[in-house]
């Protein structure tokens, strides 16, 4: 069969002459699983960067769903991207005809399925993990054989009632997958070497921040990449792509610091070096595993500190000690690795001595970046059980707040988060600039 899978468009329904060049890799993931069986492409729409005002980016969209004539279309979709999920779906209706069956598997749709299949264009939704789910309701629909016995499969039967198969296990042998397929790209022509520079060597986390919705999925179980396993993905990227930077895009990194441990030790056995940047957590870092990260390649880390605030940690979850956040900070600057925090507000709780209490602490961390995202309740998140349904905005943007989560009144809050945004821009400005820790603070 012909299958094409679709990630949805977003930047490239708002920007002109500029485009995101990261391969989604669980699309690259599903169509490594379907090749020996299928004929697979994948459409990434936000790799083609808009030409003009007046271009009609579904127009082109469309003509690329058509001239790749699929037998079946998987979209992934996570919620900042589902409405325009819902509008491929609808294209591909449009273009194909209605005999094109259309799937849709993602994070939304895992938690909230009935979303997709209210929707007349979605015939099918996956659950969770997409590989084995997909493989076998490929093998049914091929053989016009039913599909009720595919586990983590959702449809609609024909009087419109919503039908659930049985919940699929998750893999638990990562190492049994096969590399995400990193060719088929509709557009390829638009790529640039950043798209191989991704990878992924974990799954699950054992963490339970309200923000995230992997505590509320089958991913709550962690499991691991070997690290011969990750090193031979590597060596294939730099050897086939040429890429010239890797970016783990693992949540904590480091959760595993023997796995860590042995994955910088292979790097460096065989000689593959390439430098790289991660996500953890301050709390899951030391000199000794910092100075192995730095000689296998790490040239920068993204910390994922959220909240200088310690009630707002213990609330969110991430109970840390505000120490255990300077520590690691100076620890990596030390070495000389580039040092990047995330911080949010605008939590239920907060006021605003809390915030302004994040936005001091990040400024005095002395990190090299800044970013600063505003509190936005996600389906399958405890966050989201925390907030009145319906929050969702139409298009997600964390950098701005579009929903107020406080008591504070909204223009408030919006008043609020400009003002600490300013301040780390500032302080952005000033580090870009190499003047060093500024004092972003009010006076007066």
């Amino acid at each position: 069969m012909r299958v094409l899978l679709v990630d949805p468009p977003n930047h490239y329904l708002r920007s002109l002459m500029s485009s995101i060049q990261v391969h989604p890799l669980g699309i690259g993931y599903l169509a490594a699983a379907l090749a020996p069986n299928h004929d697979v492409s994948q459409l990434v729409c936000d790799i083609r960067p808009r030409q003009r005002d007046d271009e009609d980016s579904w127009l082109a969209i469309g003509q690329a769903i058509q001239e790749a004539a699929p037998d079946v279309v998987g979209i992934s979709t996570v919620t900042a991207t589902f409405p325009s999920a819902l509008a491929v779906a609808r294209l591909v209706k449009r273009r194909l005809g209605d005999h094109v069956p259309v799937v849709m598997g993602g994070v939304h749709p895992t938690f909230r399925p009935d979303d997709a299949l209210s929707e007349p264009a979605v015939d099918f939704v996956v659950k969770g993990e997409g590989e084995a789910t997909m493989g076998e309701l490929l093998e049914r629909l091929e053989a016009g054989a039913p599909v009720d016995g595919v586990a983590g499969l959702l449809w609609r039967a024909p009087d419109g009632a919503i039908q659930r198969g049985l919940p699929r296990a998750p893999l638990m042998d990562l190492d049994a997958l096969s590399f995400p397929r990193r060719t088929g790209i509709v557009w390829e022509e638009y790529l640039q070497p950043s798209f191989y520079q991704s990878i992924i060597t974990v799954r699950g986390c054992p963490y339970k921040c309200i923000y995230c919705s992997v505590p509320n999925t089958s991913d709550a179980r962690t499991r691991y990449r070997s690290a011969t396993n990750v090193v031979d993905e590597v060596q294939q990227l730099v050897e086939t792509y040429r890429i010239p930077y890797l970016f783990f895009h693992d949540s904590v990194f480091t959760l595993n610091r023997k796995r860590t441990v042995a994955l910088c030790q292979e790097l460096r056995r065989r000689d593959v070096f390439v430098p790289f940047a991660l996500q953890t957590r301050a709390d899951r870092v030391d000199p000794e595993l910092l100075e192995m990260l730095r000689e296998a390649g790490c040239h920068q880390i993204f910390y994922g500190i959220e909240s200088g605030d310690v009630e707002t940690l213990r609330r969110m979850k991430k109970k840390m000690p505000l120490e255990t956040i300077r520590a690691a900070v100076d620890q990596t600057k030390a070495l000389g690795i580039r040092c990047t925090g995330f911080f949010m507000v605008g939590f239920p709780w907060e006021t605003e001595a809390h915030i302004e209490r994040t936005a001091y602490f990040a400024t005095q961390l002395g990190l090299d970046a800044i970013s600063l995202f505003s509190a936005t309740p996600l389906p399958g998140t405890e966050l989201w059980d925390m907030t009145d349904e319906g929050l969702i905005p139409d298009a997600i943007d964390f950098r701005t707040p579009q929903v107020n989560l406080t008591s504070l009144e909204p223009a408030r809050y919006a008043a609020l988060f400009q003002s600490v945004k300013d301040r780390v821009d500032g302080y952005n400005r000033d580090q870009a600039l190499g003047q060093g820790v500024m004092e972003h603070w009010p006076r007066g």
